[in-house]
């Protein structure tokens, strides 16, 4: 059994988190000494909800040679201090996206991490499902042949739903987020590309140009990056879109795939793949194995249940920030800038 602590749950994403961790409670996979948060009803809310003490101050967990891992779900402006911290103090952790809000803070993590060998996740959990395993399989095996183009898109109606309106205010302020709807979404959409293409060397973006209802960040963006390989590639993150139809595309000079309302269209000279013929939407299911949620597999690797090479690399985790950090700068200077 496991012995974890939770340091900050201010997430959007903490409910789900959180019944996760009180399911392998009941499992006996897991122990949570205590929940940390500086919004104290935050930290009494989730707190209550596991069962566990409310910790007053998170060096409560990391003098606790009993802790060995924390799960730090808070604002990303929270991420630099606790993380660099962890590390220090030899704690596994999990870290929701985006890693950090600012270039100098993503290196200060990263620099920790490698510096004391404690296992690194992070929540970009696109890279486990079966059909962007299966595509990088395809483009690995040289399918598609010489990559022309690529896009990946990850859009939502957050903010006309009003899902920040309340707890999760902090996701339109952006000291605590480093930035809006691109950011937020379209770094799951970054680190797909760059899974499947490998780091990016520069960056450029252009942001809202105007405010649907947040009238201090943006609400939707779109990026275009050079990976160091030489592919060029988009992607947009969106708060203010009723419908996301299609998610991806990939062409190149031996093939194009792509998906629309969750239905993958392929055509390559190349593949063995059976009736890929870019009109029918083909069955990937048996094609690629997809993987448990980022969160699970953190879990599973502390477990020993699987091979830390399932986790996303610290050092795509930091080519992300930064990369991302570089379409905004692009956005203000008007050009180019380099990761």
């Amino acid at each position: 059994m496991t012995k974890i602590a939770v340091l900050t749950a201010g997430h959007i994403h903490t409910p789900g988190f959180a019944e996760n961790m009180k399911k392998r409670v009941a499992a006996g996979e897991i122990e949570i000494k205590g929940v940390y948060d500086q919004n104290k009803p935050v930290a009494e809310k989730w707190a209550s909800f596991l069962g566990v003490p409310v910790l007053h101050c998170f060096t409560e967990a990391l003098k606790d040679d009993s802790v060995k891992a924390v799960v730090i779900t808070g604002t990303t402006a929270q991420h630099d201090h606790l993380a660099v911290s962890c590390a220090k103090a030899g704690k596994h952790m999990f870290i929701e996206k985006p890693l950090a809000t600012t270039p100098a803070e993503a290196w200060r993590i990263y620099t920790a991490v490698k510096e004391s060998g404690v296992i690194f996740q992070t929540g970009h959990f696109r890279r486990s499902e079966a059909l962007n395993r299966f595509i990088k399989q395809e483009i690995d095996a040289g399918n598609l042949g010489t990559i022309t183009r690529a896009r990946h898109t990850n859009c939502h109606s957050g903010a006309l739903g009003g899902w920040f309106d309340k707890e999760y205010r902090w996701f339109f302020q952006k000291d605590q987020g480093g930035g809006g709807g691109l950011m937020d979404l379209g770094c799951h959409s970054l680190d797909i590309l760059v899974y499947w293409f490998g780091p990016v060397e520069k960056a450029t973006a252009m942001l809202a140009p105007q405010n649907i209802k947040y009238s201090n960040i943006d609400e939707y963006g779109e990026a275009i990056v050079k990976h160091k390989n030489g592919v060029v590639s988009t992607f947009a993150g969106s708060w203010v879109d009723v419908s996301n139809p299609v998610i991806l595309e990939v062409s190149g000079t031996e093939g194009h795939l792509h998906v629309q309302y969750g239905k993958l269209y392929y055509k390559s000279s190349r593949t063995k793949v059976a009736g890929a013929d870019g009109k029918t939407p083909i069955d990937f299911s048996g094609l690629a194995t997809g993987l448990p949620h980022a969160f699970d597999l953190f879990f599973e690797v502390l477990a020993g249940k699987q091979d830390k090479s399932v986790l996303v690399p610290i050092d795509d985790a930091l080519n992300v920030a930064l990369a991302m950090n570089a379409a905004y700068e692009g956005h203000r200077l008007g050009c180019w800038v380099n990761v």
